[in-house]
């Protein structure tokens, strides 16, 4: 009887531990979530650099930084109304990135006594004949405002030279985008013929800055997946002056 006791002491042990256990799975299965899991990779390649060097001539001979661009003259000393034939024209590294060019001619003068705004007549006036020089073609347009040519292959807007449209350069083959070519299409500079004594003894100085910018421009910087913006000298401006703020060649 005393077995018997025992026995029945220890089934019921066991039957509560079992209903315990089945409690706590139970319990447990009911705190899982309902969960999944998935992955996907997107990859993108960001796009080639625009890079853009002063070549000497024709055949694509890049310039070292501060190299002299070739200037031939007649003489020894450049006297009023000599001719000045200068090869400038941009060459562009091979990319996948279209670009947007601009080019500026400047002029510095050492000794003479010419002042400065003397100075600024000479370059407006150099600028003059790079736009009436024959064989010029209009593929710049020049902006008085700001002293920059841009690149617009003949997308010109001659009433409103800021509504002109900057060309969009495939820089694929790496092409040559010539600026001044007094050899083939007669585009040299002359030193005007009134300069005067102002002038005599001093150091003149013909040099020229060239910016490249990507093409692909959003139009709105919040969303550069949207539409792009027109490349209008206008638009563009802002562009370049902020790419090459601080820069030497922001002249």
């Amino acid at each position: 009887m005393k077995l018997s006791k025992e026995i029945n002491k220890y089934t019921s042990l066991i039957i509560v531990l079992s209903v315990l256990l089945a409690i706590s799975l139970v319990a447990g299965a009911t705190f899982a979530w309902f969960a999944s899991t998935d992955r996907a990779v997107t990859t993108i390649n960001l796009g080639d650099p625009v890079v853009v060097n002063i070549v000497e001539k024709d055949d694509g001979t890049i310039l070292a930084d501060g190299a002299e661009l070739p200037f031939v003259i007649n003489n020894e000393h450049l006297l009023p109304g000599m001719r000045i034939n200068t090869y400038a024209a941009a060459k562009f590294q091979p990319s996948m990135t279209p670009a947007l060019l601009r080019v500026k001619l400047n002029v510095s003068v050492e000794g003479g006594s010419a002042s400065q705004a003397e100075i600024t007549e000479l370059v407006k006036a150099l600028n003059q004949q790079i736009s009436d020089r024959a064989g010029f073609d209009g593929s710049w347009c020049y902006d008085t405002e700001t002293g920059w040519w841009y690149y617009t292959n003949g997308n010109n807007d001659y009433q409103n030279v800021k509504n002109s449209l900057v060309e969009n350069i495939n820089c694929e083959t790496g092409p040559i985008i010539e600026f001044l070519n007094p050899y083939t299409k007669n585009q040299h500079l002359q030193m005007p013929t009134n300069i005067d004594n102002k002038f005599s003894t001093a150091k003149v100085t013909f040099w020229f800055a060239v910016q490249a910018v990507q093409a692909l421009i959003p139009a709105d910087d919040n969303d550069p997946s949207g539409t792009y913006l027109i490349t209008t000298i206008r638009n563009v401006e802002r562009v370049f002056n902020e790419a090459f703020a601080g820069s030497d060649s922001n002249i």
